[in-house]
């Protein structure tokens, strides 16, 4: 019989990494598994339509609703809704594996998870930070739930060493590293042409949701100098999030409204980066980036802040730390654009081989089928 696993999604199916990773997974491997999701809000996402014709969606809402005693009651009452739920769900469901994504969050889940009796009990780090702000609650909570994390996995993983140190421990000898995927069929610059309609435009891209962790305005910062420099420059931007409006008023405010574009989230991403240049990654944070492994496939060239894991150089990657500011980070581009301009990148063909799906995906169908944990 199939194995049957429940993943755990941290609220919606939106167009974003982790999200990204989960599908991937479903899609590569759902004749031989299985597959349920458990997400925590009542909000339809990006692939929500997809994954239901692989499994069944469950939800325990805990959105938002603006209303700030309403927003701390649901906050306070959280964890055990959430365990109520996820227990009913795994018994209900008789699943095999659970296999959580949602960050510390997981720590309730897995121990409901392991009272329900599932064997295979799956923990993944996507992250190395959570939020800008952490009150000294949210400190003591969040150690506690990485105590019950420990103590109920049974299979620990991260996209990156970062990622792992995060969540886990530094010395936790038994948390593994599993590369996030791409679909190197998708992201292959032979199915796409480079020609620009505007040889003399030189192209910027970058990909993420507009929050704190992904940096924009600072992102915002770099670019104004880059344009005031060369003005035949242009950024486009791919995203969804909660700090849209707020980057949207900042183009306008610093005169960018006619150079710089934002571009819906579920735009053809290989094929916009077939008609870049140049990828700016300033994350605050970042478990690994797979949107760089995305655009070095594609033979873009990245620049990249220090936040960011070594892991997702595959040769294509400069990285420099935010604090020697915007108009640095502006210089050194220039800088580098001016000695390289027109020449061919390739990222290595070995390290870009270590994310192709096709492999990754049977190190989960091993973690999924073993007989024990």
């Amino acid at each position: 019989m199939k194995k049957r696993v429940l993943q755990v999604g941290y609220r919606s199916l939106n167009n974003g990494g982790i999200q990204a990773v989960i599908m991937s997974i479903v899609r590569n491997l759902y004749t031989d598994i299985d597959f349920d999701i458990l997400l925590f809000s009542n909000k339809n996402g990006y692939y929500d339509e997809e994954f239901l014709k692989y499994g069944k969606i469950y939800r325990i809402p805990c959105d938002r609703t603006g209303n700030r005693l309403k927003d701390i009651l649901e906050n306070l009452t959280r964890p055990l809704r959430s365990f109520i739920g996820t227990y009913k769900i795994l018994k209900k469901g008789n699943y095999d594996v659970i296999h959580c994504h949602n960050g510390t969050e997981s720590g309730i889940i897995l121990l409901a998870a392991r009272i329900a009796g599932v064997p295979i009990r799956v923990t993944h780090s996507h992250n190395t930070a959570s939020s800008q702000k952490v009150s000294e609650f949210s400190q003591i909570y969040k150690r506690l739930v990485k105590r019950l994390i420990k103590r109920n996995s049974t299979v620990r993983i991260g996209c990156s060493k970062a990622a792992n140190d995060f969540l886990y421990s530094k010395n936790d000898n038994k948390a593994i590293i599993i590369n996030n995927a791409i679909d190197l069929n998708e992201f292959n610059p032979s199915n796409y042409s480079r020609d620009k309609k505007d040889k003399s435009i030189i192209k910027f891209i970058h990909v993420g949701r507009y929050c704190y962790q992904k940096n924009q305005s600072f992102l915002i910062d770099v670019f104004k100098e880059i344009h005031n420099k060369n003005h035949n420059t242009e950024l486009n931007l791919v995203g969804f999030g909660e700090e849209q409006e707020i980057i949207k008023k900042e183009i306008m405010q610093s005169g960018l409204s006619k150079s710089v574009k934002m571009l819906p989230h579920d735009s053809n991403l290989p094929k916009l980066l077939a008609q870049s240049d140049y990828f700016i990654f300033p994350s605050n944070y970042e478990g690994l980036g797979i949107v760089l492994i995305e655009a070095q496939a594609m033979q873009v060239k990245c620049f990249a802040s220090s936040a960011v894991p070594p892991e997702a150089n595959l040769g294509l990657c400069t990285y420099y730390p935010l604090d020697i500011g915007s108009k640095a980070w502006a210089y050194n581009i220039l800088e580098y654009i001016s000695k390289n301009h027109g020449k061919t990148y390739k990222a290595s063909n070995s390290l870009l081989s270590s994310y192709n799906i096709k492999k990754i995906a049977l190190q989960y169908k091993d973690i999924y089928e073993r007989l024990e944990p």
